[in-house]
């Protein structure tokens, strides 16, 4: 297998439609379309199309090191693409990519301290740069959330999938994984003894509420704490209640923004499909949420598949930054979102319109 980092985009899609129509009930505020409340994470893949997994897959280096940190450790949320590694080894049953992920996971915990969080190094152009403030205790915990975010993912899909948990030959990894709990459960315990920071520096943007939301109760599934669990459906509660009534968005920096809306899209269908069928509550009221925001995201697509920025209120010619460098629209978050929503409704119009996105960028 080849698999290797590619912002953005393919040249082997094939612009075929797919999927059927089903019904959707109009409400005074927007559109509520019934979402499939049996699809797990693994099912959301598979709306997918296998080349954007080969296209977006990062290999890691020799030591594990992804993204940033290949050019030296820098934080552990610089990992953050471990679960691109697990969607690939689940698509395709490949044990490299399986195996890339455990490197990948191994070297981040390499750097973990013993109360359970990670060490930071900025690398020198950070330090020489006279703009340049050390992160804050909050910020060193937010990055570890979204490390913790994409374990958890990655665990649960990997328990997920018939093909990891049956095949003989893979049981070295699984003891590999089965290795990691200890440290696994002392990150944990760390950001439990930070939730409440968690909670006040992300109270008014819902993608880092949904970061949150996912890493807590991912991982409380995984290690069976009840109380974990807990702390991520109230971190999603929180998030869904940063949304405009209206109109459907998740509100950022006190109005829309069609990029982050399409971060907190993604991960609010994660997290949806994180859910037993046995907690419809949770189910119907994240339905109700997501699929608004679905359809407002999608109203912020032109005719030519661009996503207008206009109106954002954080991501636009001459918006914000991050770490120096102007932040550009998350496509790709935008693109899973859409191919979550057309499996997970049955409405061809959410692949349509992600192919469309595809094109424009590609």
């Amino acid at each position: 297998m080849q698999y290797k980092a590619i912002f953005f985009f393919f040249n082997l899609f094939i612009f075929a439609s797919c999927g059927s129509d089903s019904s959707s009930n109009e409400t005074e505020n927007c559109i509520i379309t019934a979402l499939n409340t049996t699809y797990g994470y693994t099912d959301l893949l598979e709306g997918i199309p296998s080349n954007l997994f080969t296209a977006l897959t990062e290999q890691p280096n020799a030591l594990g090191a992804l993204g940033r940190n290949k050019e030296g450790y820098f934080h552990v949320r610089f990992q953050l693409n471990i679960t691109r590694l697990t969607d690939y080894a689940i698509q395709f049953e490949s044990t490299e990519a399986l195996t890339s992920f455990i490197k990948s996971v191994e070297y981040a915990f390499s750097f973990q301290k013993p109360e359970g969080d990670f060490q930071f190094s900025a690398p020198n152009y950070l330090l020489n740069s006279p703009d340049y403030m050390p992160p804050s205790d909050a910020a060193l915990a937010s990055g570890t959330a979204f490390f913790a975010y994409s374990l958890g993912i990655s665990l649960q899909s990997i328990m997920e999938s018939k093909w990891y948990q049956t095949a003989s030959f893979l049981e070295p990894i699984r003891q590999q994984i089965e290795a990691l709990k200890p440290k696994i459960e002392r990150m944990l315990s760390y950001l439990k003894k930070n939730k409440d920071v968690l909670y006040m520096v992300d109270s008014k943007a819902p993608n880092r509420l949904l970061f949150n939301a996912i890493a807590f109760y991912s991982l409380g599934r995984y290690l069976h704490q009840i109380d974990t669990q807990d702390i991520g459906l109230d971190f999603a509660n929180k998030a869904m209640a940063q949304r405009d009534l209206d109109l459907g968005y998740f509100i950022e920096g006190g109005g829309w923004d069609s990029s982050y809306n399409g971060v907190a899209l993604q991960l609010g269908l994660e997290f949806f499909s994180l859910i037993p069928t046995t907690d419809l509550t949770t189910k119907s009221r994240l339905q109700e949420a997501l699929s608004c925001a679905a359809a407002w995201q999608k109203s912020r697509i032109l005719a030519s598949g661009e996503i207008s920025t206009e109106g954002n209120t954080r991501v636009f010619p001459g918006g914000e930054t991050f770490l120096g460098n102007e932040k550009g629209v998350d496509v790709i978050k935008t693109v899973r979102a859409f191919f979550y929503m057309s499996k997970l409704s049955g409405l061809s119009e959410y692949d349509l319109v992600a192919k469309k996105i595809v094109n424009h960028y590609q």
